[in-house]
């Protein structure tokens, strides 16, 4: 059965297009399956970052991240700054594999994507260009 591999750092653009297609039926469903199986992903990748941060990060006296005010953390140590930025970009960089829920169904999302009639720009072109060529590998290499 074809799987299909996808970095976790293109997870949630290719989540984005997904929810953004106008499709029907069969390819709607294709879509559906897919897309509920990345979002299985992303939650665990949310929960794997704020592990990585908590390594890292200050923390309160309950254990939890302290966050500013945008939003975002301080390192408790910063001269760790650099290791923490290669821990995430490894972690961001890690490809997670997404098998077909039903037979075809990549097979179907990939007519649905090279036939469909609307056009994509800017961060969608780009999820667009990375979900073609994670469905095309997927299929190719089902093929003997």
């Amino acid at each position: 059965m074809p799987t299909m591999k996808i970095e976790n750092r293109n997870i949630p653009s290719v989540c984005q297009l997904l929810e953004g297609l106008e499709l029907a039926g069969a390819t709607s469903r294709a879509r559906t399956k897919l897309h509920a199986s990345l979002l299985v992903h992303l939650e665990a990748l949310g929960v794997s970052e704020v592990e990585l941060a908590r390594q890292y990060a200050t923390l309160d006296e309950t254990g939890e991240i302290v966050l500013d005010e945008a939003g975002g953390f301080t390192l408790k140590d910063p001269v760790q700054a650099s290791e923490f930025k290669a821990e995430h970009q490894a972690l961001m960089g890690e490809a997670v594999l997404v098998p077909e829920t039903y037979e075809n169904q990549y097979a179907i999302l990939t007519k649905a994507l090279v036939d469909y009639p609307g056009t994509f720009s800017g961060s969608d072109a780009t999820a667009y260009d990375l979900l073609s060529d994670a469905l095309e590998e997927a299929t190719v290499m089902e093929v003997p």
